[in-house]
């Protein structure tokens, strides 16, 4: 037993060759392949003179004995279903550095680590985690370590904005409500958070919850809604005259009712004014272009349903809504019923009062958690889609400099189950769990070399991430895990 620096220290192995700066191999001594697993962190006493704190990743068994490339006794001994010699048997691991802790602290490793160096564990209370400086901000705990192992946070890098991405299953819910949106709270964030599906959040925060339609639309977000329901008119040159038409009623500010009844005539009597108003011919009849636009806009609104103008008749504004978040800290907008375009207005609203608060040179310190950012900000967005997209890479422009902290949530990182590439790039932390095999090119892009394969992403278990990026002190990912209340752990497989 050995101790370095307060830490208890157990040998397991020893530097092969050949060496570097930044990766080496490690033979393991004989029993210990049984205790040392892939994501143990190990401390590295390099013969060149300095401490090395590493990640054992990619392991390997060797037996000179049953070597398949050409036949051998070993082999013979295996296919006869005797036991081979395990004379020529070892373990190995790779040792992925994290970095150089002579002082008592992380940094860049930029010594050649020495075959022969000698591999040592951490044992029993011992906190490896303390190695990475004094961080009061913590997330979790170190995966292959004890529930003490928390790891550090660097929380002055959330306004660049984070992603959480893992399929369906794999603790995604857990990891924000649990961790992250705590981590928020405790750096000094107000947590804004849209529940796309109503059930991942609002039970959990009962005080803090406004149902969508509850909520009052700018004019832009309700033009974009209603262009959406209404088909665009069915497009062509009738179509653009008429939604012109449209965005000029909504102007005028006199089209809302008492019931979404009243607001549909109300709405269809001022377009039809303008229709009136632009296509009349001397004898004051509409002329033949006005007849068209007359019948077109009428077929079109009488496919508008109730509940289809119900989403903008809300009179809670996006002022107000910050307003309460100011005294909630923590406040969650319900999606959970509606269309996807009412759902996508509502956000379009509330973002562009942000942005707008923002270049009016307001530092926010607000994070907002979007839940199913596919559906904001799809891979291909069409549509309404187009118009949020566009808004979240503005925000995430902004929000560096501003205090605005956008944590997007998905099932996919990339392709037709993820999140545009656009929107993707402005995500500098990220947490990454068990991935969807269409995903396995795309994740390895991040881990190409941390050693950390796609098998290894298809399999995480449920509740452990890697966290990637500019938050994680460690220039390698870490495996986080975390511990939830006892009587959700039924269910912990939802999120």
């Amino acid at each position: 037993m050995v101790i370095w620096n307060g830490l208890e220290l157990e040998q397991i192995g020893i530097v092969a060759s050949r060496s570097r700066e930044t990766d080496a191999e490690c033979i393991l001594l004989e029993g210990k392949e049984k205790e040392v697993t892939s994501e143990t962190l190990v401390l590295v006493d390099n013969r060149n003179g300095n401490k090395i704190l590493a990640v054992c990743r990619g392991g390997v068994g060797y037996n000179d004995n049953l070597k398949i490339d050409y036949y051998n006794p070993g082999v013979a001994y295996a296919r006869s279903g005797r036991g081979p010699s395990t004379a020529k048997e070892f373990f190995s691991f790779k040792l992925v550095v994290i970095g150089d802790v002579t002082d008592g602290e992380v940094k860049q490793n930029k010594t050649i680590i020495a075959p022969a160096s000698l591999v040592y564990k951490f044992k029993g209370d011992s906190n490896p985690m303390k190695l990475f400086g004094n961080i009061k901000n913590v997330i979790g705990y170190y995966a292959l370590g004890a529930p003490l192992w928390k790891v550090p946070t660097l929380t002055e890098y959330i306004p660049h904005h984070i992603g959480v991405f893992g399929v369906t299953g794999s603790g995604k819910s857990f990891l924000c409500r649990y961790e992250l949106i705590p981590l928020l709270r405790r750096a000094g964030y107000d947590v804004l958070i849209f529940d796309w599906k109503g059930s991942d959040y609002a039970p959990f925060y009962p005080d803090s919850v406004i149902n969508m339609g509850d909520i009052k639309l700018d004019e832009a977000s309700i033009f974009g809604y209603l262009a959406e329901r209404l088909d665009k008119f069915g497009g062509g040159r009738i179509a653009e005259t008429l939604l012109r038409y449209l965005e000029e009623a909504l102007s005028e500010g006199s089209w809302r009712g008492s019931d979404p009844t009243e607001t549909k005539s109300r709405l269809l009597a001022a377009v039809e004014r303008n229709i009136w108003g632009e296509n009349t011919d001397r004898s004051g009849n509409l002329n033949e272009w006005g007849q068209r636009y007359l019948r077109r806009a009428r077929i079109y609104f009488e496919r508008l349903r109730p509940e289809d103008i119900k989403p903008v008749m809300g009179e809670m504004s996006a002022s107000e809504i910050i307003d309460m978040l100011r005294r909630k800290k923590t406040l969650v907008i319900d999606l959970s019923y509606g269309s996807k375009e009412q759902k996508l207005s509502i956000f379009l609203s509330i973002a562009r009062w942000l942005k707008g608060l923002m270049e009016e040179k307001n530092r926010l310190n607000i994070a907002v958690v979007v839940d199913e950012a596919p559906q904001y900000c799809p891979w291909n967005p069409r549509g309404i889609e187009e118009e949020t997209t566009r808004q979240i890479i503005g925000l995430a422009a902004l929000g560096r400099s501003y205090g605005l902290s956008l944590v997007l949530i998905s099932q996919g990182i990339a392709g037709e189950i993820g999140i545009n590439a656009a929107v993707r790039r402005n995500l500098n932390t990220l947490f990454i769990g068990r991935i969807h095999p269409l995903d396995a090119q795309e994740a390895e892009r991040f881990f190409a070399t941390s050693w950390i394969s796609a098998d290894s992403l298809l399999r995480l278990p449920e509740g452990h991430f890697y966290m990637v990026g500019k938050m994680n002190p460690s220039p390698v990912p870490l495996l986080v895990s975390f511990e939830i209340e006892e009587r959700e752990k039924i269910g912990f497989g939802r999120g």
